[in-house]
């Protein structure tokens, strides 16, 4: 009987010893896992994106936005837009991202949960909605910020 416990009590050690070990197997493969799909063939990581975007976006009633975005590769994000030629025209905020399908950043505003969209694309990226879809109208040239 003593025994059959010494050995019922080693298989829970080493039952519980495997599950910590996987567990920490799986957070190490999710950390490296952080993809974007681009096209069928091509995926993009984190790391590929992470830099400072800059444009002018365009405004109703001011000359434009200057914005520059900056993608780090934790996952986070700070934005700073300067409405130019208007007082007190500066904000800034900081938050975290997440790649969702379609090669789409989406920044969470932390104060408010706001979310902004950005489709990735070579070397930018562009203001878009949660499906990706850019603006095709006359200003969508505007619309896009250009990796520094």
């Amino acid at each position: 009987m003593k025994a059959m416990k010494l050995i019922l009590a080693g298989a829970v050690v080493f039952a519980m010893a495997s599950c910590t070990g996987s567990q920490k197997k799986t957070d190490a493969s999710q950390q490296d896992s952080v993809v974007v799909v681009t096209d069928a063939q091509t995926v993009v990581k984190v790391a590929d994106i992470a830099g400072t975007y800059e444009g002018t976006l365009p405004c109703a009633d001011c000359p434009g936005i200057k914005t520059t975005l900056k993608i780090n590769d934790d996952t986070t994000y700070d934005l700073r837009s300067e409405y130019l030629e208007k007082k007190d025209g500066v904000f800034e905020e900081s938050g975290t991202f997440n790649l969702l399908e379609g090669n789409v950043i989406e920044l969470v505003t932390p104060s408010s949960g706001d979310k902004t969209y950005y489709k990735v694309l070579e070397n930018a990226v562009a203001l878009s909605d949660k499906e990706g879809t850019l603006n095709d109208g006359e200003l969508a040239e505007h619309y896009i910020l250009k990796k520094q």
